[in-house]
């Protein structure tokens, strides 16, 4: 490792800290390292525990002087504090029907490395670790294999810090883009309860089976994206290149074009001449879209409560929603998490703010005393056999159990609803774009069928 440290030194960065000594005292500063990893390698070394390692930006100032007066809490508890004001700035009924505000934005972060590597290694990590190879020969082993260049640099990273005595989670934490909380979360029980591979065993069963439903969703929404592509081509093409061929022969025949005919050579003239002002259209659109989906709580809690209504689309969307938060539910029980940490664990996974805000409602209610099925059955966005089902579980002591069986119901659902989905887009297609199509032949021949009354 010592070359590895000697390269890390010509590329040193500020980076603003928050931790507790051993004394039990909170302190902030700022520290000089290449990686967060390093970082908290060098923290740790002074006696201090890192709470959160941030790097320092221009205005980084600013935060030394307010950390004088007031010590932050981590990232996570902050979002969560948060999400919490937000979520509930009214009641839950209101939440549900959509009229008050949303939690915060997750902000996204494009991965350098794609879920089937992370899965893959998690894979190996766990295989070598079983056989008894210890835990630093184990990163060696699985690295190697690591074609990624990005990825290779993260893991030796991650050793590094483990190496020079961070904790597992600590060091997979420093990389919240890649490893999803649940997995460092895992990661954390099983250090302290001394079950690490059976824990890592579990996730990695249930990260297949999220996989799985995630390809087959995908897999579901590449035929409608392709035919949107091809039905745009194909219109392009004949509004742009077809069309003002046979304006040409129209305009020297003289001929009178019917209202058809000329509303389809206005939109060929609107495309052949502002096609960039459209394309340029189209881009605004979608990027104002994003951001005001990214930016704007309000809006996204809109759009992610709305998408439900879509026919076929939306119940797809709900049954995948369903089976990932119960599933995830009863992976986190199962592991010993207590329900109230497990849910508002969840809270920050889903990727909805609908029921991102209705699981911190019920973790609260949770967190009150009521139990999870009358917290679940308030928000009502639950199908009423989810609620049932839990209330079982619950009165028998096997949540988990049932968490799981409903997962598995829902996944046989989702696999239903996409052979419902694809049967249905084919012939919605033809009909669609041979309409679309027919009504610009017809239009364009229109003036063809009076051609001998304009040639006499």
């Amino acid at each position: 490792m010592a070359r590895k440290n000697n390269s890390r030194n010509a590329n040193e960065a500020s980076w603003f800290y928050e931790g507790r000594t051993k004394n039990g005292d909170l302190v902030t500063g700022t520290i000089e390292a290449e990686t967060a990893i390093i970082a908290r390698v060098k923290l740790r070394k002074r006696d201090i525990i890192p709470f959160s390692v941030k790097q320092r930006s221009n205005l980084s100032f600013l935060n030394d002087i307010l950390a004088q007066f007031k010590f932050k809490a981590s990232t996570q508890e902050k979002k969560l504090s948060l999400f919490a004001k937000l979520a509930r700035s009214k009641e839950i009924h209101a939440l549900t029907n959509k009229d008050s505000t949303t939690d915060k934005k997750k902000k996204k972060v494009k991965k350098p490395v794609k879920d089937k590597e992370i899965t893959v290694f998690i894979k190996q990590f766990v295989v070598v670790v079983k056989s008894g190879v210890p835990l630093l020969k184990a990163f060696d082993i699985v690295i190697r294999g690591q074609e990624n260049k990005k990825f290779y640099e993260i893991l030796e990273d991650i050793k590094f810090g483990v190496e020079n005595g961070l904790s597992l989670s600590e060091s997979f934490g420093t990389y919240p883009m890649v490893f999803d909380p649940l997995f460092i979360n895992f990661l954390s029980i099983g250090e302290q309860g001394g079950i690490l591979e059976t824990l890592l065993t579990r996730y990695i069963e249930y990260k297949e089976k999220i996989d799985a439903v995630k390809r087959r969703v995908k897999s579901a929404m590449v035929y409608p994206v392709i035919v949107v592509i091809v039905c745009t081509l194909v219109l392009g093409v004949v509004l742009g290149f077809v069309v003002p061929q046979f304006q040409k022969i129209f305009e020297n025949m003289n001929a009178t074009l019917p209202a058809p005919t000329l509303v389809v050579i206005a939109i060929s003239h609107a495309i052949t001449r502002f096609w960039w002002l459209i394309i340029a259209a189209i881009a605004g659109a979608v990027f104002a879209f994003k951001s005001f989906y990214r930016g704007v709580p309000r809006f996204r809690f809109f759009v992610d409560s709305t998408v439900f209504k879509i026919p076929l689309f939306g119940e797809l969307a709900q049954k995948t929603l369903i089976s990932r938060w119960t599933r995830t539910l009863s992976l986190l029980f199962a592991a010993g998490v207590p329900l109230n940490d497990a849910l508002r664990s969840i809270a920050l996974l889903v990727d909805n703010y609908l029921y991102g805000a209705a699981t911190l409602n019920i973790q609260k209610d949770v967190e009150s005393g009521s139990s999870l099925y009358n917290a679940m059955l308030t928000t009502d966005i639950f199908p009423n056999m989810v609620n049932q089902m839990v209330a079982v579980g619950e009165e028998a002591g096997s949540l988990d159990f049932l968490l799981q069986s409903i997962a598995d119901y829902y996944d046989q659902e989702i696999e239903m609803v996409i052979e419902a989905l694809l049967s249905l887009i084919e012939p919605a297609t033809i009909v669609v774009l041979g309409g679309i199509l027919g009504s610009i032949i017809v239009a364009i021949y229109l003036p063809l069928f009076h051609l001998g009354d304009v040639v006499g």
